[in-house]
């Protein structure tokens, strides 16, 4: 199985995630939402939908980052 298919049959965040085994059992660690490589395009394109421009989402997204111009 690919990622993509064992984060929707069991309804993970995210396709970067870690199996655990346990006794008995197994755990999944799940880091972030979507692919695991940043920005999900459902959730941006949602998003700008309700009226989200482009830095808010940017921002959303990417947490602490700063968004200047460059010369």
């Amino acid at each position: 199985m690919h990622g993509v298919e064992v984060r929707t049959i069991l309804g993970l965040k995210s396709t970067n995630f870690e199996i655990i085994k346990g006794e008995g059992n197994f755990t999944f660690s799940v880091v972030g939402n979507g692919h695991g490589v940043g920005m999900s395009q459902t959730g941006a394109d949602s998003l700008a939908k309700q009226g989200y421009g482009y830095q808010e989402i940017l921002k959303h997204f990417y947490t602490g980052i700063e968004i200047t111009k460059l010369n």
